[in-house]
């Protein structure tokens, strides 16, 4: 993957190049704006945009950055998978937890917490990456 986006990006730097040779060569014709070096151009250009909105989309869904819902109101708290499609995840829902069952077709309430389990913010930080780059960040600025 490294030596595709290196290649592609030579060939993007290239491009400038090699149409400016083009129009030193024919200085006295007029070019055609549809000449296979600016469409190959704007074809480059075109995918990278793209590949730059797939892999953000993919690091968005990465991190859980769509999971923030009603102010923090309510909370995804653990998660633990089940099978290869099926999970239990712990919700928190103001002071309220509930224990789900999910699954691609359904989710089902598996338990009402009488009591809510304690949770600890600095446990739950330290498993995504935020909370790593926090943890590095701290540890560097100690230093």
């Amino acid at each position: 993957m490294k030596q595709l986006i290196t290649s592609l990006s030579l060939l993007l730097m290239s491009l400038p190049l090699l149409a400016a040779g083009q129009s030193e060569k024919a200085h006295t014709l007029t070019e055609s704006p549809l000449s296979a070096v600016n469409l190959l151009q704007t074809l480059m250009g075109l995918l990278v945009v793209l590949g730059c909105i797939v892999l953000v989309a993919w690091l968005l869904k990465r991190t859980n950055s769509f999971h923030t819902a009603a102010n923090g109101k309510l909370r995804v708290i653990a998660g633990i998978p089940l099978g290869t499609r099926e999970k239990a995840v712990l919700v928190q829902i103001g002071e309220e937890q509930i224990l789900l069952g999910v699954t691609p077709q359904q989710i089902n309430t598996l338990h009402k917490l009488e009591k809510p389990l304690t949770v600890d913010n600095n446990a739950g930080i330290s498993s995504d990456f935020a909370g790593k780059l926090r943890k590095i960040m701290q540890q560097r600025g100690a230093q």
